[in-house]
């Protein structure tokens, strides 16, 4: 893989940021650069993934993602369709709920693992359909489909937290099997553990561990390589803006002005219990287990995420300002930094 061949590019946008792993990132891409078709063409020509510590950051190009959107609105124009692509997205959410109910993720063997990863893959395209095709639709036709997408989204939202659970699980299982971590594991790619399945053998413990600590996937129509290290750093490099900024801006999911502490939440399990009540929740994008920080926290600021982001969601619930697809917002600002969001405007000034 030719780190120049993505160099080139200056439009790289970060989509989602959350818990995942690199393993799941190896799926996810495959999926996305190969399987997941819109009028015969797969989602997305190139994507990267940045992995630090159990983190993925995913970073695709503008004009992929607008291509896309473009595609989408030609496939969904009444009511009836949408209707559709809703019920879509629910049956095939309902068919992981009914599987991870249904195995131990510390037995899997080869059968479940694969298995696993072709209803995970099966459910791809309606999720990018209903996720972004929000982001492409006139203000009339999004005042006539939001609300049965938004109930589509809400009756999913729990997927990539649950498969991404069971993907964990099943890599205790192999850990404990094998005598690596349950870290190590999930620094592994599909192809690692395929080979597993049939050889016993995985990647060396110091190799994994590496990738577990910083680690870069560059995706490019289906083939993938990955980096550690200061090649990482070469790729964030180009992803993000160097040096100081007093503004950053993002797009309005609810209106607002409110000025306060910033506290940063990559992690809800490790950080959750320590939010304050009034502090200003700054992460890559939430999920259902931010609901609790989300309620007491004065207003959101997301990296990623689109008007059917659970970010955007919740905030039109709880009526909080909100701005997501900042894209840098968790690079620029630091805990217990003073900034004014105002959600109006779509712009958080860094005060002190």
């Amino acid at each position: 893989m030719n780190f120049k061949d993505f160099k080139k590019y200056s439009d790289w946008t970060k989509v989602w940021s959350g818990k995942w792993s690199l393993h799941s990132d190896t799926g996810f891409g495959e999926n996305w650069t190969v399987d997941s078709k819109v009028a015969a063409k797969p989602a997305y020509r190139q994507i990267i993934y940045i992995f630090k510590n159990g983190i993925t950051d995913c970073w695709v190009r503008e004009s992929d993602k607008d291509y896309l959107g473009k595609r989408l609105i030609k496939t969904i124009n009444t009511v009836k369709a949408v209707k559709a692509l809703g019920e879509s997205l629910k049956s095939r959410a309902g068919i992981i709920f009914d599987f991870i109910k249904a195995h131990d993720p510390k037995l899997a063997d080869k059968k479940a693992y694969l298995d696993f990863w072709k209803i995970v893959g099966d459910y791809y395209l309606p999720h990018l359909s209903v996720k972004y095709i929000v982001d492409y639709l006139s203000e009339k036709q999004l005042k006539k489909f939001l609300p049965i997408l938004e109930d589509a989204r809400l009756f999913s939202e729990p997927v990539f937290r649950d498969t991404e659970n069971f993907m964990e699980k099943m890599a205790e299982g192999i850990a404990q099997k094998s005598g690596y971590t349950k870290e190590q594991i999930i620094s592994t790619t599909k192809e690692e553990i395929n080979k597993y399945f049939k050889t016993n053998i995985l990647p060396a413990k110091k190799i994994l561990s590496a990738r577990y600590s910083k680690s870069g996937i560059l995706f490019d129509r289906g083939k993938y390589g990955v980096f550690v290290d200061k090649e990482v750093d070469k790729i964030e490099k180009m992803l993000s803006p160097q040096g100081a900024a007093k503004m950053i801006k993002g797009n309005i999911a609810y209106g607002g002005k409110v000025f306060g502490p910033v506290r940063i939440v990559l992690d809800p399990k490790k950080d959750g219990q320590s939010f304050k009540k009034g502090e200003i929740l700054v992460t890559g994008m939430t999920r259902p287990e931010f609901l609790p920080m989300m309620k007491k926290a004065s207003a959101f600021i997301t990296d990623a995420g689109g008007i059917l982001s659970h970010a955007a969601i919740v905030a039109r619930e709880l009526r909080k300002p909100c701005l997501i697809g900042t894209k840098i917002a968790t690079k620029i600002l630091k805990d217990g930094d003073l900034v004014e969001v105002d959600a109006d405007k779509g712009i958080v000034k860094i005060i002190k």
